[in-house]
Formats: C-alpha cells, sequence, structure tokens
C-alpha cells in the first residue's frame, strides 16, 4: 500500500534518502531553492519533513512557501533563482496553479524553473490535457507521491534545472567569445583598412614625388646625348641607351602606381553604365595598337546595365585588351572576343564578362599570382614585352571595388580567358538569368 502524502504518519524522512551526488566539489553554502505552492497547511508540513535533509551535490534544499498563486508571484519575483516549485492546482481559484504556470513562463519568462504540478482533486485538471496545454516538466496526483516518489521527483528536477543552468551559462560564455572576437575582428579589419589607406596614400605621394628626379634624371641624359653628340663612343652610346631605357621604364612603373593608388584613394562615381560604353572607350584609346596588330576583334551587342564608375571599368576593359595585343603569339594575329552574358548567383543578379584571345597563354601554376602587383611573366628582355606588373592587379581592383571577382583560365601556346563577375547593382537592370559558371 503507498503511503499518500496526505498520510503524516508515514511520512518519515527515511535512512535511504541521505542526498545525491557526494563525490560532486563542495557547494557554496547556498541551498537549492524549492518553493512548495499549496493552500494547505499541512501539505507544506510533512512536505518540509520529507525534505527536510535532502541533498543534491553537496548542497541542501532551501524551502520556501506560497500559501496561494498570488502569493507565490511575489516570492518568485523576488526570488529568481528557483530551482524547482512543487505546484497545486486549485487554491484561490480551480485554475490558480495552472495560471501561474502561464505567468512563470510567460510573463517572467522563466524557462529554467522545474514545475512538479500536484493536484489531490486530478479531476480538476486531467493529466493529459494538462501535459499538452502547459509547460510543466512534471505532473502527480497527491495520493501517489509517497516519501521515496517525492524525493526521487525533487532530486530529477534539481539535476534537469542544473543541466539548464549549464547550457544557458555555455550558452551565455560562447556569446561573450563571439562578441569579443567579432570586436577584435572588427578592430583588425578596421586596424588593417587604416594600414592600407596610409600605404596607399605613401604610395601615392611617394609616386608623384618621384617624377620630378626622375624627368630631372632623362632631362640630363638628353643634355648629355646633344652636347657630346658624335663624340660619344659606342661602348658610352650604349651605356646611356640602358640608362634611358631604364629611365623610361621607372617612368612607367611610377604612372602605373599612381593609377594604382588612385583607384582607391580617389572616390569612385558609381552611377548607371552600359558596359558597351567604357567598353569602346578602351578600344578608342587602343586603336593603333589594333590597327598595328592586325586583331580581329568580336564585340558584345546587347546592352548591359550595372552600377559603376565608368572611368575604371573603361580601365579594366582596357588593360585586358591591351594584355591580349601585348602579348600575342609571334606566329599569328591576335583574335579578341569580348563577350558579356547575364548571370545570377547568390540570388543577386549581375554580368559575366569573358576577354578571350588566342596569344601565348598562361601556365596553371601562375593562375592566382598573375594578379599581384609588380608579378611579370614576361622578363621584358630581348623577345620579350615591356611592362610594369601593375595592370592585371588593377584589374583585380577595379573588379573587387565593383563587388566582383576576377580570374583566368588558359593553355600554353593556345591562349587565355580573362573572366569576371560583377553585380548588376541595379534593380531589374538585367534581363533574367541565363546558364553560367558561378564563381569558383
Amino acid at each position: 500500500m503507498n503511503d499518500p502524502i496526505g498520510d503524516p504518519d508515514l511520512l518519515l524522512v527515511e535512512d535511504d534518502l541521505p542526498g545525491e551526488d557526494h563525490a560532486s566539489p563542495p557547494a557554496s553554502g547556498l541551498g537549492w531553492k524549492v518553493l512548495i505552492v499549496d493552500d494547505d497547511l499541512e501539505v507544506h508540513l510533512i512536505t518540509r519533513t520529507v525534505l527536510a535533509n535532502v541533498t543534491f551535490k553537496n548542497r541542501p534544499l532551501l524551502l520556501l512557501s506560497a500559501h496561494s498563486a498570488e502569493e507565490a508571484r511575489g516570492v518568485l519575483a523576488s526570488e529568481p533563482d528557483i530551482a524547482a516549485i512543487l505546484l497545486d492546482v486549485v487554491m484561490e481559484s480551480d485554475d490558480a496553479g495552472l495560471r501561474l504556470v502561464r505567468h512563470i513562463r510567460e510573463v517572467l519568462g522563466n524557462r529554467a524553473i522545474r514545475i512538479i504540478l500536484r493536484t489531490g482533486q486530478p479531476g480538476q485538471a486531467p493529466e493529459r490535457e494538462v501535459i499538452v496545454a502547459y509547460d510543466i516538466n512534471d505532473y502527480k496526483a497527491k495520493t501517489e507521491l509517497t516519501s521515496q516518489k517525492l524525493f526521487t521527483t525533487i532530486v530529477a528536477a534539481l539535476r534537469a534545472y542544473c543541466d539548464i543552468i549549464e547550457l544557458e551559462n555555455g550558452r551565455k560564455q560562447l556569446e561573450r567569445a563571439n562578441s569579443i572576437l567579432e570586436q577584435r575582428v572588427a578592430d583588425r579589419t578596421a586596424a588593417l583598412a587604416r594600414s592600407n589607406a596610409e600605404l596607399e596614400s605613401f604610395a601615392y605621394g611617394i609616386s608623384h614625388d618621384l617624377q620630378e628626379p626622375l624627368r630631372m634624371v632623362r632631362g640630363y641624359l638628353q643634355l648629355i646625348r646633344r652636347r657630346l653628340g658624335s663624340g660619344l663612343d659606342s661602348e658610352t652610346r650604349d651605356y646611356m641607351a640602358f640608362a634611358e631605357d631604364g629611365a623610361t621604364r621607372m617612368g612607367t612603373m611610377i604612372n602605373d602606381l599612381l593609377d594604382y593608388s588612385r583607384i582607391t584613394t580617389q572616390p569612385a562615381r558609381f552611377e548607371p553604365v552600359d558596359l558597351r560604353r567604357p567598353l569602346d572607350l578602351a578600344l578608342g584609346n587602343l586603336t593603333l595598337a589594333i590597327s598595328e596588330s592586325g586583331a580581329a576583334l568580336t564585340l558584345p551587342e546587347e546592352a548591359a546595365l550595372i552600377s559603376g564608375d565608368e572611368g575604371q571599368l573603361a580601365r579594366l576593359f582596357q588593360n585586358l585588351i591591351g594584355n591580349a595585343l601585348k602579348y600575342r603569339h609571334p606566329e599569328r594575329h591576335p583574335d579578341i572576343r569580348v563577350v558579356i552574358e547575364a548571370l545570377a548567383f547568390e540570388q543577386r543578379p549581375g554580368w559575366k564578362i569573358t576577354v578571350t584571345d588566342n596569344g601565348r597563354g598562361i601556365a596553371r601554376k601562375d593562375f592566382d599570382t598573375v594578379f599581384n602587383l609588380f608579378r611579370r611573366l614576361d622578363s621584358g628582355g630581348p623577345g620579350g614585352v615591356a611592362g610594369s606588373g601593375v595592370g592585371l592587379a588593377l584589374c583585380r581592383r577595379i573588379v573587387e571595388r565593383h563587388g566582383g571577382r576576377i580570374w583566368v583560365d588558359s593553355v600554353i601556346d593556345e591562349g587565355s580567358s580573362f573572366r569576371v563577375h560583377l553585380p548588376a547593382g541595379l534593380e531589374n537592370s538585367a534581363p533574367p538569368p541565363e546558364a553560367s559558371d558561378p564563381p569558383v
């Protein structure tokens, strides 16, 4: 026969209920707060008798009492760290306990406290309906709560409460760690941006300042050549030619470095641009080189609107087409095709620009490094192509500033295809997306 909680003669603290988890570290001295909510004074006395000597993780229970749902609200407001509540249903009203459950979960927002509903009138709150409708953790009829079952119920509730608190503490620590990490990343990103801006400003200033002494060097070399004229021997003439060529190449590098620095040191002017306009500007600047090389060009005809800086986009086309002309195959005329296709990647409309040539090609190992600043694949020596190694780095900087990316596919002695993805940047500016290669 069960010893019901309503029978005080049978509710004795048993010797086999000494506590739980004695191997746990010593507690801080605070007890586990358990709130007893019942309008029957005898239930309070019996519950306290049963749980008086119970410990969990070397911490005793600190038993609190409330004799109505209204009184319990006050206790809960002043004691937010209550671990478990033994809650009667019928008190000042037939559903006072159930209303208190809603108050705890919805008004106080307390999801950690373990709510053990116990009732002497199960008919007033049928277990199946209550479990489904209310966020409680256990349901007991007072007649089934023996001293052992009450001990088991409380310990299980405390263990669940500990798990929830540990998870919540872990979540807060993770949030703090993420917040600290995000702040560090933001600080370092800002520091890097400042450093890059200072470096670019420095490069711009130095490049600009070097122009004057370089002009002086070239001027004096020309003056020496005019003064001495025919008096120069062949060896000295060669030295003079080397010096002038070096000064010319340095001037080209300085001008290219200035152009590279201007991409970020000067504000871009983003506005609606049909990509054919900057392409036409680039071809106008390359008219002589195209004519001299005998190049054949295939160009797009369809409009392609983006939000961009027309001058920078013209430089992008000029560098890509200019490279195709400079690095042409020695045994054939350049055949250059410019294709602009609509695409959509990551739900964002945009355009894929492909500049394909039949030139010398680029080795696979150089696909990534070819866009690095001052990276040249041709030494510029006899039979080579003069250049500063800034052009493709400038292309990447322009593309990235427009929110896109650039890469190359190539086969040695067959040619190269430089591919650019640019977001449209304008609502409804792109036609329906077509099948295309996504960024890799």
